[in-house]
């Protein structure tokens, strides 16, 4: 986010209702990582991803391990 609250040019927010036990669990294992919780997050998600794409470039379901 920029100096005066507005989001950086290709970044969006995005909430999540997650359960209470896992935001703890998320917001602890960053805080004792030394990171933030997008830091954190976000190459879960990016990994998720490309994992998703790595299937549909293969035509592979995404549970599929082949």
């Amino acid at each position: 986010m920029s100096a005066a609250g507005r989001p950086e040019p290709g970044i969006r927010r995005l909430t999540l209702e997650l359960p209470a036990e896992l935001v703890e669990w998320i917001a602890g294992f960053a805080e004792i990582s030394h990171r933030t919780v997008e830091d954190v997050v976000r190459p879960l998600i990016e990994e998720e991803r490309a994992r998703v794409e790595a299937g549909w470039d293969t035509g592979c379901d995404a549970g599929d391990p082949r």
